[in-house]
């Protein structure tokens, strides 16, 4: 089941959702993009029993084997271009949210080595899980069954990027963030823009943790 699928959200249904399509050229680029995911599920005897009307935080919680989500999903931000003849690639945050690896991060803190030096080998070994907690993800996009990708030498062109075209549409949204217990941020975020001659997409994760930083694309 999708986000899109998603059924039962009353209280949901009511809030703004922003959506915008821009065609050129054949192509179609369009987005939606609406609040951020609920903490608490109001449904939780339906959604045992009808998963296939579960709630969008149920849905994120089963599909992602992850100790926790992130303090800021949005769940409805995705952004689809569809290609003239058909193919599509679709970014969407729990796609993204599937790509973070469930296992131990050798990332550390400035303070953990006091912190489990405080706390008994038992303790430790039922409270902590492996788990990416920076929720770093290597997610490329979404693609349609009928897209294919093959491998190729050709770079992005920078200079056609540093001109000065005209932008005909543009749109920056966020996926998920989290602020990493007070310890830095981790965000991702998707942009695109779209020239008379091209478009550029940008699929960015952000990392920042106690004086080290990082920038995936």
């Amino acid at each position: 089941m999708s986000v899109n699928s998603v059924k039962g959200e009353v209280d949901v249904q009511r809030l703004p959702t922003d959506a915008e399509e821009y065609s050129y050229c054949g192509w179609l680029f369009k987005y939606t993009k609406s609040h951020i995911l609920h903490s608490l599920c109001t449904t939780s005897e339906q959604c045992k029993t009808h998963p296939e009307s579960q709630c969008l935080l149920c849905l994120f919680t089963n599909c992602l084997n992850l100790p926790h989500l992130p303090e800021m999903v949005f769940p409805r931000n995705i952004l689809t271009i569809i290609h003239p003849n058909g193919g599509k690639i679709e970014f969407n945050t729990l796609d993204a949210l599937k790509k973070v690896c469930n296992g131990k991060l050798s990332l550390q803190v400035a303070c953990s080595q006091e912190w489990q030096e405080s706390r008994s080998s038992e303790h430790l070994e039922q409270k902590i899980k492996p788990f990416d907690w920076t929720f770093s993800t290597d997610y490329r996009g979404t693609l349609s069954q009928d897209a294919v990708v093959q491998s190729t030498e050709d770079k992005i062109d920078i200079e056609m990027l540093k001109r000065k075209d005209k932008i005909l549409f543009y749109h920056e949204m966020m996926l998920y963030e989290d602020e990493l217990h007070d310890n830095g941020i981790s965000s991702c975020t998707i942009k695109i823009r779209v020239m008379p001659s091209s478009f550029f997409i940008l699929h960015r994760f952000f990392l920042r943790v106690d004086g080290v930083m990082g920038i995936y694309k």
